[in-house]
């Protein structure tokens, strides 16, 4: 059985302007501020027509008052999913920061489909949305240069890779240089860094951190004990199915992981690639009568929730997603207003902070 629903009607300025008996032109005049001089309305009048839009249910258009020079107070925030993991709090906050300044958000969920980046990009589009805040991870698809040519007031989360654009990231290097210094002050002598996918700038960074704590403390470089998970393991991430509702990690990747690093190099310490790879080496050790953190200590990134209630909890780094968004909100406000931004002020770098618990 087909059932339809009837959509509410959308209230125009036509229908409040023969409700309260007035021009579409006052309409227009009161409620988006259009005409300038040309147009003019009693006082009385103007709070009639406003009180007849708020019953009647009237939203402006945004895109309409984007024309006549008129902020949206909208932002589009782009995201991969409003459930991932690996940014939910980087979203929550970004939301909550464009909340503090007046503003709301309109979010667009890239993954569900290959066209999504672009179609949402055209939706902030019709939408009339004063900027875009875009915190789509930067390996996946989407087409950032339309997305600046449609939208230039944009700030990214990491380097988009686009000339001259605006963007806010985490100072990797730094993270990973904490994370090692402090596993050095710990007394560890042979500490394997677990990175993902080798040609990737962010890995890259993580690995120049790595080498500068190490020279930094004395300490020689030993290739050996870094492990890569690509190219033989594909998908080393943390993933969820919709239909059983669970998620699952790729624990084949660890197994490797400890076989060439804490059984094949004797490390004593890991510092995982994220607080996913750092849970699942716990309980894999675990299961080898292997003890964290007095055989091996493990060192995670992210500071999910999830570090706390991992036996032992996780000692991390925490990305500062809050510092993060409050950069990229402040960063979109001044280009909206129409701030030249110098060259200095279009690439901010976070800085990190280690969290220690009991892992390591």
């Amino acid at each position: 059985m087909n059932v339809e629903f009837d959509r509410p009607k959308r209230v125009r300025l036509v229908d409040i302007a023969e409700k309260v008996g007035v021009s579409r032109r006052a309409v227009s005049a009161v409620l988006l501020g259009t005409g300038g001089n040309r147009v003019t309305v009693g006082e009385q009048k103007a709070k009639e027509i406003q009180l007849v839009a708020k019953s009647m249910g009237y939203q402006p258009n945004l895109a309409a008052r984007q024309l006549v020079g008129k902020r949206s107070h909208t932002f589009g925030l782009l995201v991969a999913s409003a459930g991932d993991p690996l940014r939910s709090f980087l979203i929550q906050h970004l939301d909550e920061e464009a909340v503090a300044h007046g503003n709301r958000t309109l979010i667009g969920n890239t993954v569900i489909a290959p066209d999504r980046f672009e179609k949402t990009v055209q939706l902030f589009t019709n939408s009339g949305v004063d900027g875009v805040l875009c915190a789509v991870h930067s390996w996946l698809p989407g087409d950032r240069a339309d997305l600046l040519g449609q939208h230039p007031c944009t700030v990214f989360y990491e380097d988009p890779g686009t000339p001259n654009a605006c963007f806010v990231t985490v100072d990797r290097r730094a993270a990973i240089r904490k994370a090692t210094s402090f596993l050095i002050e710990k007394g560890r002598e042979r500490i394997g860094l677990a990175l993902n996918v080798k040609s990737r700038k962010s890995q890259k960074d993580r690995l120049i951190g790595y080498k500068e704590a190490l020279s930094q403390h004395g300490h020689k470089f030993t290739p050996e004990l870094v492990f890569h998970a690509s190219p033989k393991h594909k998908n080393a991430y943390a993933s969820h199915d919709v239909d059983s509702l669970k998620w699952s990690f790729p624990e084949e990747v660890i197994d490797d992981l400890i076989e060439k690093l804490i059984i094949g190099q004797s490390a004593d310490a890991i510092i995982a690639h994220d607080d996913y790879w750092a849970a699942t080496l716990i309980k894999r050790l675990h299961r080898r009568g292997v003890r964290v953190p007095d055989d091996v200590a493990v060192v995670g990134y992210l500071n999910h929730y999830l570090a706390d209630f991992t036996d032992p909890a996780i000692t991390t780094i925490d990305l500062n997603h809050l510092s993060a968004a409050t950069e990229m909100v402040s960063m979109l406000e001044k280009m909206i207003r129409g701030e030249e931004l110098p060259a200095d002020q279009r690439q901010v770098l976070i800085q990190p902070q280690l969290i220690e618990r009991e892992s390591a």
